[in-house]
């Protein structure tokens, strides 16, 4: 886990407040930006798949994203999700993001149509060439129906295209032959998407998460991967198991669970971008008394 890797760590996949309108929250993203901060996340992906990015305008798009690097105001870099079907729609999405002050651009394979590998080989050169920012490429084939296959991925890494990857496929199997394929290689961050793999990852050797549950509790995502990386197993385990009771607390549910937490700790609304719909009212109260007795015990500690 090579200090040269820019964008190892932990770092959370914001969901995007809004407000009972469906516009961006400029109170609610500070709040939310300056808890993350708080506790000591590596840095921000701002419209990815939590940050409901599919679902807003272009216009909320860029409000959000504004909003969110304002908040950081440089203290930490944000990563912006600029994923679209088409490589011009993406090129020109991530020059957008660079010019809001995006540090990078977390990018999924062109999705839509059936597409091979030599596509999306050519769809990340040419999105990396035409928008001057450093690229994380976004493995979600449940999403995508697209697979950034390992060969693809570390030619892309190999040449520089990449700066690195966050694996959301499941396969814990594609992530080891992802570490394996790029330790030489100082500038590329393998980063897990799934927060279940994190300890397992940092044992392979990986290098973080781009972690869901690191926006509700990030002291104790961040301790978890720091013990990782110091090699302390007993403590990065005992932070693990603190992991999968804050998931208990928070409940099943992703985007409407994370913004029904976050709402439980005062920080921004419960509301979601449709066709999604929120927790109902007996859920968020259910779990707003599950959230905060968790954090009068101390489990959002670390």
């Amino acid at each position: 886990m090579a200090e040269t890797r820019r964008f190892a760590g932990i770092m959370p996949p914001l969901v995007t407040p809004l407000d009972a309108a469906g516009e961006p929250d400029a109170g609610g993203m500070r709040r939310f930006v300056d808890h993350a901060i708080a506790g000591g996340v590596n840095g921000l992906v701002v419209l990815g798949s939590s940050g409901e990015a599919a679902l807003l305008t272009p216009s909320q798009r860029r409000r959000a994203l504004e909003l969110a690097v304002d908040a950081a105001a440089g203290r930490v870099p944000v990563v912006a999700g600029t994923g679209e079907p088409g490589t011009a729609q993406a090129a020109e999405t991530t020059r957008q993001a660079r010019e809001l002050g995006a540090a990078a651009a977390i990018v999924v394979p062109p999705f839509y149509y059936q597409i091979d590998q030599d596509a999306i080989r050519r769809h990340y050169r040419t999105v990396r060439e035409a928008s001057g920012l450093p690229l994380l490429a976004y493995h979600i084939p449940s999403l995508t129906k697209a697979p950034v296959q390992t060969e693809t991925l570390l030619a892309l890494a190999e040449e520089g295209t990449l700066v690195g990857m966050k694996d959301s496929g499941g396969d814990f199997g594609y992530y080891q032959r992802a570490v394996d394929g790029t330790r030489r290689l100082e500038h590329f961050a393998a980063l897990q998407g799934s927060d279940a793999f994190l300890f397992a990852g940092l044992a392979y050797g990986g290098d973080g998460a781009i972690s869901v549950m690191s926006q509700v509790a990030p002291r104790v995502m961040v301790a978890l991967y720091a013990a990782g990386a110091a090699g302390d197993w007993e403590r990065a385990r005992a932070m693990h198991r603190r992991y999968q009771q804050i998931a208990t607390a928070v409940g099943p549910g992703w985007i409407p669970a994370i913004k029904g937490a976050l709402s439980a700790l005062g920080i921004c609304g419960p509301d979601v971008a449709a066709p999604n719909l929120p927790l109902p009212p007996e859920s968020l109260a259910a779990q707003r008394e599950r959230v905060l007795a968790a954090q009068a015990e101390g489990l959002f500690d670390a």
